[in-house]
């Protein structure tokens, strides 16, 4: 016999070879391409779970610290967290509560330090405007009424925030006599704010203890 197959199964096998070696190396490539980016992606999803789970062990860290009023440690948790996971969320938010910690110690230095590093290295927008809010709250503590301005003035807050910022605005103007321009940062801050926020309520009293009304806003 002279083959195993019919005529048309030749033609099917001599096109296949024929299909492969034109395309084969070509689909081999793309194939394990494909096989590497899958194994890749995996790894990274691997390595970025492995990285939030000991950040989150370094941010519980740093919160006991707070609870039970070690600074000594609460900064050295601190530090190894941004250090070592300075993208992750957890060094953001236990850099916010390192603040507010020492802005309760009145520790003035340690707290805009905290500060700062949210606003320097946050990957979430969010974080970073509470950090400007927080750092302009620590200047205006101090007194510092044209510092606490730049603060604010040093940073593009996103739409979210603006309200509260310029709400801290009429704060320190008022603070420094500047009751017109007080009044119009609360204007600002009133129509910034939804109409269901409840802290729109707040904004309302500080207009009418100057003797406004946020109808006339604007």
């Amino acid at each position: 016999m002279a083959s195993n197959y019919d005529l048309q199964e030749q033609e099917q096998i001599a096109l296949i070879k024929h299909f492969w070696n034109r395309w084969g190396t070509l689909i081999s490539s793309v194939a394990l391409a494909i096989v590497l980016a899958v194994a890749a992606y995996n790894g990274w999803n691997y390595w970025k779970t492995q990285q939030a789970g000991k950040a989150a062990e370094l941010f519980d860290q740093v919160a006991l610290a707070t609870q039970q009023n070690q600074s000594g440690a609460l900064a050295q948790s601190l530090e190894v967290l941004q250090s070592s996971f300075p993208s992750t969320a957890q060094a953001s938010q236990a850099s916010l509560l390192a603040g507010k910690y020492w802005v309760d110690q009145q520790d003035w230095p340690a707290a805009e330090k905290a500060l700062d590093w949210v606003q320097r290295n946050s990957q979430d927008e969010g974080f970073k405007a509470l950090a400007v809010l927080r750092k302009a709250a620590v200047h205006m503590q101090q007194k510092q009424w044209d510092a606490a301005l730049a603060a604010l003035d040093g940073y593009n807050f996103p739409y979210e925030y603006r309200a509260l910022r310029d709400d801290r605005r009429g704060d320190i103007l008022q603070e420094q006599g500047k009751t017109q321009e007080a009044i119009a940062a609360y204007q600002a801050a009133f129509a910034g704010l939804d109409a269901f926020t409840p802290y729109r309520s707040v904004v309302e009293a500080k207009l009418s203890a100057l003797g406004q009304s946020p109808a006339k806003a604007g």
